[in-house]
């Protein structure tokens, strides 16, 4: 039998595969057989790891072979992870041009993406990517799972943070593909962006999370970025459904773009109608960083309220210990301090930002529970946080809002973790930040919800729970 088989494992939805030896056209296709396909449909299999730490090399027909079987798992909504290859095999699989699959450095690693968190995680996450697209695609994915990745912002920082904290995991290696069982979205400089690719039809409206953009949209992002850039086509259901989401963004006078996506293959009726309902079309990134209406929308879009004005539930209310502890927790830790509390209030969120400076942070979460959390940060809170985070002093208000976006996350990975033990599943949202407090209080105005207001020493920190 050659040498590339090797028996599969299953543990909790993953199956592990561990080929050995050189892969070639000749071998590839024992290591993933018909049989193990229909096998891993009837157990629903959720992800394949296969750890190459054993394979001395493979060539373009062996990567192409498993990349097509790849997309048949992708289509079955099966993730596939390659563990452990070494830079040779790594530069062939990169070679390939629509890869249905993610590269991760090591199984430690592997763990995090594979495996489902069960909320008690307690080793530090530390990111570090010079490709900041990677990086906040492999945020996403971490914080959508519960946890709570510490980025890195340069080499010598990753050097002294392994030196501090050699049990810690850090991800300095990996690439989370574009091409996914899920729309991939991130944020930046204040707008979401998601990446499409393939072709756009029915099966476009189960991949793309509709509430995760109903709550960006809750929690004040008003610009949406479709990068089309790896679209081979679109047809009337993806329009329909594009549409449709242009209907719900014009209540809150968002803007929503369109990149990258070629057009010659496409009904001309079919563009048309996503003009109609307000897409604007860029042929490429630099386009649309350049266009003067995008500048003039980010600075002038006023965050609009939803006309909806929903009550906050007996339900949330229950759970807000959970919230808070989760919030103090990550704030006592960080910082060192130990916090004060003030009453809970059930009112509008208030304070005097003439008087000090505040950064403030919405979060949109849904599922079991749905609502916003908002968070509200002194600004000499914030950079005592920054100089834990960062090792250094910040003063740039773009670094502090950075700190803010990175140290929210840490946070709600922490609520996240704490309401799964009560088995309350939601998803999150990531962070919207502001540093207009007018703005971030329009957000909620008229909006009665759960206020906490804390001291660490003399700074204060606000909690506030609305839906």
């Amino acid at each position: 039998m050659p040498k590339s088989y090797n028996p599969k494992t299953y543990k909790s939805g993953v199956v592990i595969i561990k080929p050995q030896g050189f892969l070639d056209g000749n071998n590839v296709s024992l290591i993933i057989t018909p049989a193990d396909i229909k096998h891993f449909k009837e157990k629903r299999v959720k992800s394949v790891e296969l750890v190459f730490i054993n394979v001395v090399n493979l060539n373009l027909n062996a990567a192409r072979f498993l990349n097509e079987v790849f997309e048949h798992f992708y289509k079955d909504d099966i993730e596939v992870f390659i563990v452990n290859a070494n830079k040779q095999i790594r530069n062939i699989f990169m070679r390939l041009e629509d890869r249905f699959f993610n590269l991760i450095e090591n199984e430690k690693v592997a763990t995090l993406f594979c495996q489902e968190n069960e909320g008690e995680f307690e080793t530090a996450i530390y990111l570090y990517s010079e490709d900041v697209e990677n990086r906040n695609m492999i945020l996403y994915y971490l914080v959508k799972k519960g946890y709570s990745p510490i980025i890195l912002n340069s080499k010598k920082e990753l050097e002294e943070k392994k030196t501090q904290n050699p049990d810690a995991i850090f991800i300095t290696n990996s690439i989370v593909s574009k091409i996914s069982n899920r729309v991939v979205s991130f944020t930046k400089d204040s707008m979401v962006f998601f990446y499409l690719d393939g072709f756009l039809d029915a099966e476009f409206t189960n991949n793309f999370d509709i509430e995760y953009f109903r709550r960006s949209l809750l929690i004040g992002f008003r610009v949406f970025v479709f990068d089309c850039e790896h679209v081979k086509s679109l047809n009337i259901h993806a329009v329909r459904y594009l549409a449709k989401l242009a209907v719900e963004s014009a209540e809150y006078g968002a803007l929503l773009c369109v990149i990258g996506l070629d057009t010659k293959e496409i009904n001309d009726n079919l563009l048309i109608d996503m003009e109609d309902t307000g897409y604007l079309f860029f042929k490429t990134l630099q386009e649309f960083n350049e266009s003067e209406e995008i500048k003039e929308a980010l600075e002038n879009i006023a965050v609009a309220n939803s006309k909806k004005r929903r009550a906050i539930t007996k339900e949330v209310i229950n759970l807000l210990p959970y919230f808070v502890n989760a919030t103090i927790e990550s704030i006592e830790m960080m910082t060192g301090i130990e916090a004060k509390k003030e009453k809970p209030n059930l009112k509008e969120l208030s304070f005097d930002y003439e008087k000090n400076n505040y950064i403030g942070s919405s979060i949109g979460f849904y599922g079991d529970l749905d609502g916003v959390l908002i968070l509200v940060f002194s600004e000499n809170l914030t950079k005592r946080v920054a100089k834990i985070l960062l090792g250094e002093e910040v003063g740039s208000s773009e670094m502090l809002n950075d700190v803010v976006g990175e140290f929210a996350n840490i946070i709600v990975g922490n609520v996240k973790s704490n309401l799964s033990k009560q088995s309350t599943r939601i998803d999150l949202t990531l962070p919207k930040v502001f540093d207009d407090m007018p703005n971030l209080l329009n957000l909620v105005k008229e909006k009665k919800g759960v206020e906490v207001k804390f001291y660490f020493e003399e700074e204060e920190f606000y909690f506030f729970l609305t839906r």
